[in-house]
């Protein structure tokens, strides 16, 4: 059976406190400056998924469809920032 996919429980718990940080980072410096955040930690765990080794980082696909994967959504995500403070037209 080989190959073993499942992260580290200590990456496991790391992922989670960073997606709690993002969140109360949301709610004391506001929506934009946790979407940049966001955005800015998604492109360097693209960056980490193409210098550390395998199972450093938790692996979907493969290590280029990972980081560009990442890398998109990440800039995506930064671009689109601005309007995370945006106010209702209703």
């Amino acid at each position: 059976m080989g190959e073993n996919r499942v992260p580290a429980p200590a990456l496991l718990t790391a992922l989670f406190f960073w997606v709690v940080a993002i969140v109360v980072l949301g709610f004391i410096a506001g929506p934009v400056s946790s979407i940049r955040a966001l955005g800015a930690t998604m492109v360097g765990l693209a960056a980490a998924r193409l210098v550390l080794p395998t199972g450093a980082v938790p692996d979907v696909r493969g290590r280029a469809w990972d980081a560009a994967t990442l890398t998109i959504l990440g800039l995506a995500l930064l671009g689109l920032a601005e309007w995370g403070n945006a106010t209702n037209v209703a």
